[in-house]
């Protein structure tokens, strides 16, 4: 019977049933089953929001600016945060939100998530505040406590508490930037969330996506405007050093990401995590003289592997790879790792975009020909400056003849890449371009 009952909470019936249960919750019925009322609420929303553009160009105190934070590893916004704080003309702080707080993920594991997030925010030295009294154990109605100007979310979902979604702010000016790049066809989850069309400013990364939210929104992407990739600022930025987060070795040697999206069980099914977890750490001990592996993985994939494999054996995975001689496991903000890496194997849908501004090489883990089939057209161009890596025998040939031997083929194919479809040759980084924006369009200098 728990057998049973198991293959139900796995089954996309399911799934489905927690997108129904989330829309009770979040109160969004209503523009979710009809187009007609969606649009009206576009309508309306944007009519709010040019009458709050309005008053904050009269305004003459600093703008307020609540950044949502849910877990280092979908914070894009260090540098503009940063920015804004230099400024005397805003007053930003950092709302520590609940990540996956419904239905049949783990609440230990959510609240876990939150406190990570919190230590993260303190050692950024933010100005930050929780979204949960742990005195009363109750949420904190940010809106009325901190009253916020704008707003920036951190991801589009349905995944926190409507203290913290974007539906109790629609009458600011809110603002996202996706938490990852889009190479996925998975447009309406990329475009075409009530999120996506409700949103005062979607900024993204290229013409590319920009185009693809014309053809698939329902507000015909009229709120988006294009900046360049704010999560990989650092890899751009000259002036960025990055920290040594790998553990000491007695010799120097190559360091390898292993990235494993969470698609283990639902949607396309882009992860091989459950076919090579073993393999991986296999991998690692037989090359421990000349590799450090980090285990990079999704940050939804854990709580699949404790409906999956449950606790004991999901921790035991987790601790091997933490506690490896040559292994360490990276679960939070990326980019110190992405820059001090030699290289990165994966299977994740943004990484494939976000690892090429590093220009070291990268090889996706392709589960089946049937994944390609789901690739954008710009995931495709993505794609074919990777290594491609089937089974086994492929992973380890990148491994020794590409990273350890240094025989890059397709080092020049992907620069050339990078410079003409993912970097804006204007002389600013993405951040500085959001701050313009929204400078020019309040127009309070």
């Amino acid at each position: 019977m728990i057998d049973v009952v198991k293959k139900i909470l796995n089954s996309k019936l399911f799934a489905s049933f927690d997108t129904l249960y989330k829309s009770v919750v979040l109160g969004d019925i209503g523009i979710v089953l009809s187009e007609k009322a969606l649009l009206g609420r576009i309508d309306r929303d944007r009519h709010a929001q040019q009458c709050q553009a309005d008053r904050l160009k009269r305004k003459k105190e600093p703008l307020r600016v609540a950044f949502f934070m849910q877990s280092p590893s979908v914070w894009k916004y260090d540098y503009l945060y940063r920015l804004m704080e230099k400024s005397e003309d805003y007053d930003p702080i950092v709302i520590v939100s609940p990540y996956n707080v419904h239905l049949m993920y783990d609440k230990r594991e959510c609240m876990a998530v939150m406190k990570e997030t919190e230590k993260f925010a303190r050692r950024q030295n933010y100005n930050y505040a929780l979204s949960y009294d742990y005195t009363t154990g109750k949420w904190v109605d940010v809106k009325r406590l901190y009253n916020p100007d704008i707003a920036f979310f951190c991801k589009p979902y349905k995944d926190t508490v409507a203290e913290c979604h974007l539906y109790s702010y629609q009458d600011i000016l809110t603002c996202y930037v996706p938490y990852g790049i889009a190479c996925i066809d998975i447009y309406r989850h990329n475009y075409d969330l009530p999120f996506h069309n409700l949103v005062w400013r979607f900024f993204v990364e290229t013409e590319y996506q920009r185009q693809d939210s014309i053809s698939h929104s329902h507000c015909k992407g009229d709120n988006v405007r294009v900046v360049g990739s704010l999560g990989t600022e650092a890899l751009i930025d000259p002036a960025y050093k990055a920290r040594d987060i790998w553990k000491k070795q007695n010799a120097d040697k190559k360091k390898i990401i292993w990235a494993s999206h969470h698609t283990v069980d639902y949607l396309f099914n882009f992860s091989n995590f459950l076919v090579y977890s073993d393999y991986m750490l296999a991998l690692a001990d037989k090359y421990r003289d000349s590799v450090q592996f980090a285990f990079k993985p999704h940050p939804v994939l854990k709580f699949k592997l404790l409906n999956i494999w449950g606790e004991k054996k999901t921790e035991e995975y987790y601790s091997r790879w933490r506690d490896g001689e040559n292994t360490q496991i990276e679960e939070g903000d990326y980019m110190d790792l992405f820059i001090s890496s030699d290289a990165m194997i994966h299977d994740c849908g943004s990484f494939t975009a976000e690892y090429l501004y590093t220009g070291k090489p990268v090889a996706f883990m392709l589960r089946n020909n049937d994944v390609l089939s789901h690739w954008n057209a710009f995931g495709k161009n993505c794609f074919d400056v990777h290594y491609c890596v089937r089974n086994e025998d492929d992973i380890e040939r990148f491994v020794k003849e590409v990273v350890v031997d240094g025989h890059d083929t397709i080092r020049d194919k992907r620069q050339s890449f990078v410079d003409e479809h993912l970097i804006i040759h204007d002389g600013l980084l993405p951040s500085e371009r959001v701050l313009k924006y929204i400078e020019e369009t309040l127009q309070r200098k």
